[in-house]
Protein backbone atom coordinates (compact mmCIF):
# COMPACT_ATOMS: atom_id res chain seq x y z
CA UNK A 1 0.00 0.00 0.00
CA UNK A 2 2.14 3.35 -1.23
CA UNK A 3 2.82 5.39 1.52
CA UNK A 4 0.20 7.90 2.22
CA UNK A 5 1.07 11.16 4.17
CA UNK A 6 -1.67 11.35 7.02
CA UNK A 7 -4.62 13.73 6.43
CA UNK A 8 -4.65 17.44 7.75
CA UNK A 9 -7.45 18.28 10.04
CA UNK A 10 -9.43 21.00 8.54
CA UNK A 11 -9.77 24.15 10.27
CA UNK A 12 -13.22 24.91 11.58
CA UNK A 13 -14.85 27.81 10.45
CA UNK A 14 -15.54 30.64 13.51
CA UNK A 15 -19.32 30.95 14.23
CA UNK A 16 -20.71 34.14 16.14
CA UNK A 17 -20.86 31.51 19.27
CA UNK A 18 -16.28 30.91 18.46
CA UNK A 19 -16.08 34.67 17.64
CA UNK A 20 -17.77 35.76 21.01
CA UNK A 21 -15.54 34.07 22.79
CA UNK A 22 -12.55 34.97 21.62
CA UNK A 23 -13.25 38.43 22.41
CA UNK A 24 -11.26 38.60 25.26
CA UNK A 25 -7.79 37.24 23.08
CA UNK A 26 -8.71 39.90 20.47
CA UNK A 27 -8.30 37.68 17.85
CA UNK A 28 -10.71 39.61 15.45
CA UNK A 29 -8.27 43.09 16.08
CA UNK A 30 -5.61 44.28 13.80
CA UNK A 31 -4.02 47.65 14.70
CA UNK A 32 -4.33 50.53 12.39
CA UNK A 33 -1.74 51.21 10.04
CA UNK A 34 0.00 54.51 10.49
CA UNK A 35 -0.74 56.98 8.57
CA UNK A 36 1.51 59.17 6.50
CA UNK A 37 1.85 62.90 6.92
CA UNK A 38 1.64 65.34 4.10
CA UNK A 39 4.26 66.04 2.16
CA UNK A 40 4.88 69.77 1.21
CA UNK A 41 5.10 69.66 -2.41
CA UNK A 42 7.26 72.73 -2.40
CA UNK A 43 9.77 72.07 0.80
CA UNK A 44 9.34 68.40 0.66
CA UNK A 45 8.61 68.27 4.56
CA UNK A 46 5.46 67.16 6.60
CA UNK A 47 3.11 70.32 7.06
CA UNK A 48 1.12 70.89 9.91
CA UNK A 49 -1.91 72.61 10.57
CA UNK A 50 -0.83 76.32 11.11
CA UNK A 51 1.38 75.91 7.82
CA UNK A 52 -1.68 74.82 6.04
CA UNK A 53 -4.26 77.38 7.33
CA UNK A 54 -1.01 80.41 6.66
CA UNK A 55 -1.04 79.23 2.66
CA UNK A 56 -4.85 78.93 2.77
CA UNK A 57 -5.33 82.42 4.37
CA UNK A 58 -1.89 84.40 3.39
CA UNK A 59 -1.31 85.32 -0.23
CA UNK A 60 1.64 83.21 -1.92
CA UNK A 61 4.20 83.89 -4.00
CA UNK A 62 2.41 81.63 -6.89
CA UNK A 63 -1.26 82.93 -6.14
CA UNK A 64 -3.05 84.42 -8.92
CA UNK A 65 -4.16 87.92 -8.52
CA UNK A 66 -8.29 86.96 -7.78
CA UNK A 67 -6.53 84.44 -4.86
CA UNK A 68 -4.58 87.28 -3.39
CA UNK A 69 -7.56 89.55 -3.55
CA UNK A 70 -9.58 86.73 -1.82
CA UNK A 71 -7.10 86.14 0.76
CA UNK A 72 -6.61 89.70 2.09
CA UNK A 73 -10.54 90.18 2.08
CA UNK A 74 -10.42 86.80 4.21
CA UNK A 75 -7.82 88.18 6.77
CA UNK A 76 -9.65 91.59 6.86
CA UNK A 77 -12.75 89.64 7.63
CA UNK A 78 -10.94 87.42 10.34
CA UNK A 79 -9.21 90.15 11.94
CA UNK A 80 -12.49 92.25 12.44
CA UNK A 81 -14.48 89.39 13.81
CA UNK A 82 -11.53 88.78 16.22
CA UNK A 83 -11.82 92.34 17.37
CA UNK A 84 -15.51 91.91 17.62
CA UNK A 85 -15.34 89.16 19.77
CA UNK A 86 -12.68 90.49 21.92
CA UNK A 87 -14.72 93.71 22.61
CA UNK A 88 -18.08 92.17 23.00
CA UNK A 89 -15.87 90.03 25.60
CA UNK A 90 -14.67 92.98 27.20
CA UNK A 91 -17.92 94.60 27.24
CA UNK A 92 -19.77 91.85 29.29
CA UNK A 93 -17.20 91.04 31.53
CA UNK A 94 -17.09 94.81 32.29
CA UNK A 95 -20.65 95.20 32.74
CA UNK A 96 -20.98 92.16 35.11
CA UNK A 97 -18.08 94.44 37.38
CA UNK A 98 -20.02 97.25 36.96
CA UNK A 99 -23.13 95.47 38.14
CA UNK A 100 -21.08 93.77 41.45
CA UNK A 101 -19.53 97.74 41.87
CA UNK A 102 -23.45 98.75 42.14
CA UNK A 103 -24.18 96.38 44.70
CA UNK A 104 -20.94 97.04 46.95
CA UNK A 105 -21.49 100.64 46.73
CA UNK A 106 -25.33 100.47 47.73
CA UNK A 107 -24.46 98.31 50.31
CA UNK A 108 -21.63 100.87 52.01
CA UNK A 109 -24.77 103.72 51.46
CA UNK A 110 -27.25 101.72 53.34
CA UNK A 111 -29.60 101.28 50.50
CA UNK A 112 -29.05 97.72 49.43
CA UNK A 113 -30.90 96.41 46.33
CA UNK A 114 -34.50 95.67 46.34
CA UNK A 115 -36.94 92.92 44.50
CA UNK A 116 -37.29 93.27 40.81
CA UNK A 117 -40.69 91.98 38.54
CA UNK A 118 -39.88 93.56 35.45
CA UNK A 119 -40.13 92.19 31.51
CA UNK A 120 -36.37 92.19 30.87
CA UNK A 121 -37.55 91.32 26.93
CA UNK A 122 -38.92 94.20 26.38
CA UNK A 123 -36.88 95.96 23.33
CA UNK A 124 -38.03 99.87 23.45
CA UNK A 125 -39.17 101.29 19.71
CA UNK A 126 -39.23 97.30 18.91
CA UNK A 127 -42.21 98.50 16.85
CA UNK A 128 -40.95 101.17 15.16
CA UNK A 129 -42.55 102.83 11.84
CA UNK A 130 -44.73 99.50 11.75
CA UNK A 131 -48.90 99.60 12.11
CA UNK A 132 -49.34 97.61 14.99
CA UNK A 133 -52.10 95.60 17.19
CA UNK A 134 -52.57 94.85 20.76
CA UNK A 135 -51.62 90.98 21.05
CA UNK A 136 -54.11 90.07 23.46
CA UNK A 137 -57.06 92.28 24.54
CA UNK A 138 -57.30 89.87 27.48
CA UNK A 139 -54.58 90.15 29.28
CA UNK A 140 -54.38 91.26 33.17
CA UNK A 141 -52.19 93.45 33.53
CA UNK A 142 -51.43 94.90 37.21
CA UNK A 143 -50.45 98.67 36.88
CA UNK A 144 -50.73 99.25 40.26
CA UNK A 145 -48.00 102.14 41.64
CA UNK A 146 -45.37 100.71 43.48
CA UNK A 147 -45.18 102.18 47.33
CA UNK A 148 -41.82 104.22 48.04
CA UNK A 149 -40.13 103.51 51.53
CA UNK A 150 -38.26 107.09 52.10
CA UNK A 151 -34.36 106.69 51.03
CA UNK A 152 -31.61 107.13 54.59
CA UNK A 153 -28.22 107.26 52.70
CA UNK A 154 -25.16 107.05 54.56
CA UNK A 155 -23.91 110.04 52.64
CA UNK A 156 -20.44 110.60 55.45
CA UNK A 157 -19.31 107.08 54.40
CA UNK A 158 -19.99 107.58 50.61
CA UNK A 159 -17.99 110.77 50.77
CA UNK A 160 -15.04 109.14 52.33
CA UNK A 161 -14.75 106.91 48.95
CA UNK A 162 -15.41 110.13 46.84
CA UNK A 163 -16.07 113.28 47.59
CA UNK A 164 -17.92 113.90 44.36
CA UNK A 165 -21.00 112.46 46.37
CA UNK A 166 -23.84 114.73 45.26
CA UNK A 167 -27.14 112.35 45.72
CA UNK A 168 -28.65 109.74 45.40
CA UNK A 169 -31.42 108.05 43.28
CA UNK A 170 -33.99 105.32 43.14
CA UNK A 171 -36.77 104.05 41.02
CA UNK A 172 -38.84 101.23 43.13
CA UNK A 173 -38.98 97.59 42.02
CA UNK A 174 -35.91 98.86 39.33
CA UNK A 175 -32.28 98.35 39.37
CA UNK A 176 -31.74 101.93 39.49
CA UNK A 177 -30.33 102.93 42.71
CA UNK A 178 -27.36 104.61 42.34
CA UNK A 179 -25.07 107.62 43.70
CA UNK A 180 -24.69 110.10 41.74
CA UNK A 181 -21.84 112.54 41.48
CA UNK A 182 -20.70 115.70 40.50
CA UNK A 183 -17.88 117.69 39.42
CA UNK A 184 -17.15 120.37 36.44
CA UNK A 185 -16.36 118.38 33.63
CA UNK A 186 -19.06 116.18 31.64
CA UNK A 187 -17.20 113.96 30.34
CA UNK A 188 -15.27 112.27 33.58
CA UNK A 189 -17.88 109.85 34.80
CA UNK A 190 -18.77 108.42 31.27
CA UNK A 191 -15.79 106.08 31.39
CA UNK A 192 -14.98 106.06 35.36
CA UNK A 193 -16.72 104.66 38.35
CA UNK A 194 -17.14 105.86 41.78
CA UNK A 195 -13.82 105.17 42.81
CA UNK A 196 -12.26 106.49 39.36
CA UNK A 197 -11.38 103.60 38.05
CA UNK A 198 -11.66 103.37 34.22
CA UNK A 199 -14.99 101.42 33.18
CA UNK A 200 -17.12 101.50 30.69
CA UNK A 201 -19.97 101.73 32.77
CA UNK A 202 -19.24 104.57 34.29
CA UNK A 203 -21.43 106.28 36.59
CA UNK A 204 -24.80 108.67 37.17
CA UNK A 205 -23.36 111.98 37.42
CA UNK A 206 -24.81 115.53 36.70
CA UNK A 207 -24.59 118.84 34.81
CA UNK A 208 -21.68 120.86 35.42
CA UNK A 209 -24.35 123.20 35.28
CA UNK A 210 -25.64 122.03 38.61
CA UNK A 211 -24.52 123.60 41.67
CA UNK A 212 -26.45 121.63 44.25
CA UNK A 213 -26.66 124.20 47.04
CA UNK A 214 -29.80 124.65 46.63
CA UNK A 215 -30.37 126.93 43.67
CA UNK A 216 -30.99 124.51 41.25
CA UNK A 217 -33.89 124.37 39.10
CA UNK A 218 -33.58 121.70 37.39
CA UNK A 219 -31.12 118.97 37.96
CA UNK A 220 -29.79 117.35 34.75
CA UNK A 221 -28.21 113.57 35.61
CA UNK A 222 -26.32 111.42 32.86
CA UNK A 223 -26.55 107.61 33.05
CA UNK A 224 -25.36 104.67 30.19
CA UNK A 225 -28.36 102.57 29.46
CA UNK A 226 -26.59 99.46 30.29
CA UNK A 227 -27.59 95.77 28.96
CA UNK A 228 -27.48 94.53 32.25
CA UNK A 229 -30.17 97.09 32.85
CA UNK A 230 -27.74 98.62 35.51
CA UNK A 231 -27.77 102.75 35.67
CA UNK A 232 -30.57 103.70 32.98
CA UNK A 233 -30.87 100.43 31.68
CA UNK A 234 -34.50 100.38 31.99
CA UNK A 235 -35.67 103.92 31.63
CA UNK A 236 -36.04 102.85 27.78
CA UNK A 237 -38.98 100.97 29.80
CA UNK A 238 -41.20 103.81 29.84
CA UNK A 239 -41.58 103.96 26.07
CA UNK A 240 -45.28 102.99 25.37
CA UNK A 241 -45.22 98.98 24.19
CA UNK A 242 -48.06 99.78 21.54
CA UNK A 243 -48.39 95.57 21.76
CA UNK A 244 -49.71 95.72 25.03
CA UNK A 245 -53.59 97.00 25.91
CA UNK A 246 -51.88 98.72 28.67
CA UNK A 247 -49.36 100.99 26.38
CA UNK A 248 -48.14 102.87 29.75
CA UNK A 249 -47.54 100.10 32.19
CA UNK A 250 -44.32 100.94 33.21
CA UNK A 251 -44.87 104.16 33.62
CA UNK A 252 -48.33 103.32 35.71
CA UNK A 253 -46.62 100.81 38.07
CA UNK A 254 -43.34 102.99 38.63
CA UNK A 255 -44.57 106.86 38.33
CA UNK A 256 -42.25 107.78 41.11
CA UNK A 257 -38.64 108.31 41.02
CA UNK A 258 -36.86 109.61 44.38
CA UNK A 259 -33.30 111.64 45.03
CA UNK A 260 -31.68 111.93 48.67
CA UNK A 261 -29.02 114.90 49.22
CA UNK A 262 -27.07 115.07 52.44
CA UNK A 263 -28.87 118.27 53.39
CA UNK A 264 -32.52 117.68 51.80
CA UNK A 265 -33.14 114.68 52.93
CA UNK A 266 -35.56 111.37 50.99
CA UNK A 267 -37.85 113.87 47.81
CA UNK A 268 -40.17 112.32 45.74
CA UNK A 269 -40.47 113.46 42.05
CA UNK A 270 -43.60 112.85 39.41
CA UNK A 271 -42.31 112.04 36.07
CA UNK A 272 -44.19 113.86 33.75
CA UNK A 273 -42.72 113.41 30.31
CA UNK A 274 -40.82 110.89 28.25
CA UNK A 275 -38.95 112.37 24.75
CA UNK A 276 -37.03 110.83 22.15
CA UNK A 277 -34.37 113.81 21.61
CA UNK A 278 -31.88 114.28 18.76
CA UNK A 279 -28.55 115.55 19.40
CA UNK A 280 -27.31 116.08 15.39
CA UNK A 281 -28.28 118.97 13.07
CA UNK A 282 -27.61 117.10 9.96
CA UNK A 283 -30.90 115.10 10.80
CA UNK A 284 -33.47 117.92 11.86
CA UNK A 285 -33.95 120.46 14.93
CA UNK A 286 -31.85 119.73 18.00
CA UNK A 287 -34.02 120.51 21.23
CA UNK A 288 -31.85 121.76 24.05
CA UNK A 289 -32.79 120.16 27.05
CA UNK A 290 -28.93 119.86 28.41
CA UNK A 291 -28.26 123.63 29.40
CA UNK A 292 -31.37 124.76 31.21
CA UNK A 293 -30.29 124.64 34.72
CA UNK A 294 -32.46 128.17 35.20
CA UNK A 295 -35.61 129.78 34.25
CA UNK A 296 -35.22 133.50 33.38
CA UNK A 297 -38.85 133.96 34.40
CA UNK A 298 -42.18 132.63 34.16
CA UNK A 299 -42.14 132.84 30.76
CA UNK A 300 -39.32 131.10 30.26
CA UNK A 301 -40.24 128.39 31.97
CA UNK A 302 -44.07 127.80 30.78
CA UNK A 303 -42.18 128.02 26.90
CA UNK A 304 -39.82 125.06 28.08
CA UNK A 305 -42.64 122.78 29.75
CA UNK A 306 -44.91 123.06 26.82
CA UNK A 307 -41.90 122.27 24.37
CA UNK A 308 -41.67 118.95 26.55
CA UNK A 309 -44.95 118.14 26.73
CA UNK A 310 -45.14 118.71 23.03
CA UNK A 311 -42.40 115.84 22.52
CA UNK A 312 -43.19 113.38 25.21
CA UNK A 313 -44.58 110.08 24.53
CA UNK A 314 -47.37 109.81 27.54
CA UNK A 315 -49.69 112.69 29.25
CA UNK A 316 -49.72 112.17 32.98
CA UNK A 317 -52.21 113.24 35.78
CA UNK A 318 -48.98 115.59 37.20
CA UNK A 319 -49.65 119.35 36.70
CA UNK A 320 -46.77 122.27 36.63
CA UNK A 321 -45.77 125.60 38.14
CA UNK A 322 -43.28 128.19 37.93
CA UNK A 323 -41.33 127.33 41.02
CA UNK A 324 -41.64 123.55 40.55
CA UNK A 325 -37.94 122.20 41.10
CA UNK A 326 -37.36 120.09 37.85
CA UNK A 327 -35.13 116.42 37.27
CA UNK A 328 -34.00 115.18 33.88
CA UNK A 329 -32.54 112.34 33.40
CA UNK A 330 -31.23 111.42 29.98
CA UNK A 331 -29.04 107.82 28.62
CA UNK A 332 -28.75 106.71 24.82
CA UNK A 333 -31.61 105.14 22.90
CA UNK A 334 -31.09 104.53 19.10
CA UNK A 335 -34.07 103.39 17.24
CA UNK A 336 -32.85 105.05 14.27
CA UNK A 337 -29.47 103.40 14.07
CA UNK A 338 -26.37 103.98 16.26
CA UNK A 339 -25.60 106.28 13.48
CA UNK A 340 -28.53 108.71 14.17
CA UNK A 341 -27.36 109.65 17.88
CA UNK A 342 -30.53 109.93 19.93
CA UNK A 343 -31.34 110.18 23.60
CA UNK A 344 -34.55 109.02 25.97
CA UNK A 345 -34.97 111.54 28.17
CA UNK A 346 -37.45 111.44 31.29
CA UNK A 347 -38.54 114.68 33.35
CA UNK A 348 -39.88 114.37 36.71
CA UNK A 349 -41.07 117.22 38.96
CA UNK A 350 -40.37 117.27 42.83
CA UNK A 351 -43.53 116.95 45.28
CA UNK A 352 -44.14 120.37 47.02
CA UNK A 353 -44.69 120.99 50.32
CA UNK A 354 -47.69 119.00 51.66
CA UNK A 355 -48.80 117.48 48.63
CA UNK A 356 -49.52 114.07 48.25
CA UNK A 357 -46.95 111.55 46.33
CA UNK A 358 -49.83 110.33 45.03
CA UNK A 359 -50.30 110.25 41.13
CA UNK A 360 -53.56 108.97 39.52
CA UNK A 361 -52.06 106.72 37.06
CA UNK A 362 -55.52 106.05 35.11
CA UNK A 363 -55.33 109.39 33.91
CA UNK A 364 -51.64 108.29 32.31
CA UNK A 365 -52.17 107.51 28.35
CA UNK A 366 -49.95 107.07 25.11
CA UNK A 367 -49.18 110.33 23.10
CA UNK A 368 -49.30 108.98 19.29
CA UNK A 369 -48.73 112.74 18.13
CA UNK A 370 -45.09 113.84 19.61
CA UNK A 371 -43.04 116.20 18.11
CA UNK A 372 -40.18 114.13 16.52
CA UNK A 373 -37.31 115.50 13.79
CA UNK A 374 -36.56 115.63 10.06
CA UNK A 375 -35.19 112.48 9.70
CA UNK A 376 -37.83 110.64 12.09
CA UNK A 377 -40.83 111.97 10.16
CA UNK A 378 -39.09 110.75 6.66
CA UNK A 379 -38.37 107.27 8.38
CA UNK A 380 -42.08 107.10 8.81
CA UNK A 381 -43.36 109.49 6.54
CA UNK A 382 -45.66 111.46 8.63
CA UNK A 383 -45.15 114.79 10.41
CA UNK A 384 -46.03 116.33 12.97
CA UNK A 385 -49.84 117.28 13.36
CA UNK A 386 -49.64 120.25 16.61
CA UNK A 387 -50.22 120.19 20.18
CA UNK A 388 -52.32 117.84 21.59
CA UNK A 389 -51.30 118.28 25.34
CA UNK A 390 -53.95 119.70 27.94
CA UNK A 391 -52.52 123.29 29.23
CA UNK A 392 -54.54 123.33 31.84
CA UNK A 393 -52.18 121.20 33.40
CA UNK A 394 -49.46 124.39 33.07
CA UNK A 395 -51.11 126.17 36.07
CA UNK A 396 -48.78 129.13 35.23
CA UNK A 397 -49.56 129.13 32.14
Amino acid sequence: MPYMEPEKPKKKKKTASSRDIALDKLDFYSPPKPKGKKEDKIKGRPKNVFARFAEAAFPQKGDSAMEKTRKIILIFAIAIFAGTLIFLINQLVGMREGENLNHEIANIAGSPPATMDIDMSYQPFSTFGMSVEVLDETQEIDVTPLVNTPLNIDFNALKEVNSDTKAWIKITGTPLNNVIVGTDNDSYYIDHDFYGNESISGTIFSSRRNKWDGTDENIILYGHNMISGEFFGYLGHYVPKDTSKEPCAFYKVHPTLMIATPDGGSQTYKIFAGMLANTQEQYGEVFNYTTKTKFRDKDDFNNYILEIMDRSWFFTDVDLDYGDQLVTLSTCLWPLGKNVDTRWVLFARKVRPGESEYVDVSKAERNYYAKLFDYYYNVIGTQWYGSTWDRSKLLSY
